[in-house]
C-alpha cells in the first residue's frame, strides 16, 4: 500500500510522489510493563471517572450468581467491584495483569474489601496460566492485549461454550471527526505502546468470534464489541 505524503512546501504537494507506509510496530510487552510500573501509584485517580461506562460494559457480559469471569489486563482491579457484584459471593473473578506494581494495588483493593473470591494472575497474558470454563471474558481499555492474536485466542479458549466476550477500547474515528481523533490519540498514547490495528482493534476478536457485534460510541472514538464463544468456529 502506498500513500501520497504531504509536506509543508507547495513543491512537495504537487509532486504526486508516493512513499511506502511504515507499518505500526506490534505491542511491546516490556515497554508496557515499564509504562504501567510508572503509572501504578496514580492510575486510579484517572480511571475512576470511567466507572459509569465500566459498569455499563460489564453489564454486557450478562453474568449471573456463581459465574466465573476473566478480566484481561485487570490493572489495579478497577473492574473487580462491579464484576464481583455481578457474580456474587458464590462466583469467581480472575484478573490477569502484566505489571507487578499494578497487581500490588489490586491486591490491596482485594484485601481492603475482604474479597475471598477474587484473584490475580501476574504475568504475560500470552503465556500465563489461565483458568478454564469461564463464563465471561472482559477486555476493558486494553488495546495492546487485543492486538496480540495469542492473547485473544487463549482468552476466548478459556471460556466455556456460550461464554460472553466483551471488549471496549479506543478506535480511529471517522476522518471528519478530527477533534475526536486528536483527543483520542493524545489520551491513548499514555496507555498503549502501539497504534497498530487502530482502525479495527477488534479484528483478532472477530477471527475467534465470527458473530462478533461491534458498534462505535462517544463520537466514534470508542468501540464496544460483544460476542459469545458459541459463535466461535475454533
Amino acid at each position: 500500500m502506498t500513500v501520497t505524503r504531504r509536506s509543508g512546501t507547495a513543491a512537495a504537494l504537487c509532486t504526486g510522489k508516493t512513499f511506502p507506509v511504515e507499518p505500526e510496530p506490534s505491542p511491546d510487552t516490556d515497554r508496557a510493563r515499564q509504562l504501567y510500573r510508572e503509572r501504578a501509584g496514580h492510575y486510579d485517580r484517572w480511571v475512576k471517572y470511567l466507572n459509569p461506562l465500566r459498569r455499563r460494559v460489564i453489564g454486557k457480559l450478562q453474568l449471573r450468581d456463581g459465574d466465573h469471569v476473566l478480566d484481561m489486563g485487570s490493572g489495579t482491579g478497577a473492574s473487580f467491584e462491579a464484576l464481583r457484584a455481578a457474580v456474587g459471593t458464590s462466583g469467581r473473578v480472575t484478573g490477569v495483569e502484566l505489571s507487578e506494581e499494578m497487581a500490588a494495588v489490586a491486591r490491596k483493593r482485594i484485601d481492603d474489601h475482604g474479597w475471598a473470591n477474587v484473584e490475580i494472575i501476574v504475568g504475560d497474558a500470552s503465556t500465563a496460566p489461565l483458568p478454564t470454563d469461564v463464563d465471561g471474558v472482559l477486555f476493558f481499555l486494553v488495546h495492546d492485549l487485543t492486538r496480540i492474536p495469542a492473547v485473544v485466542q487463549r482468552a476466548v479458549a478459556a471460556g466455556r461454550p456460550g461464554a460472553r466476550v466483551v471488549a471496549l477500547g479506543p478506535v480511529s474515528a471517522p476522518r471528519w471527526a478530527v477533534p475526536v481523533n486528536v483527543i483520542g490519540r493524545v489520551i491513548a498514547r499514555r496507555y498503549i505502546t502501539t497504534f497498530e490495528g487502530f482502525d479495527a482493534p477488534w479484528s483478532h476478536l472477530a477471527v475467534e468470534l465470527p458473530g462478533l457485534r461491534v458498534r462505535r460510541i462517544l463520537g466514534g472514538g470508542v468501540y464496544l464489541a460483544t460476542g459469545s464463544r458459541s459463535d466461535a468456529t475454533r
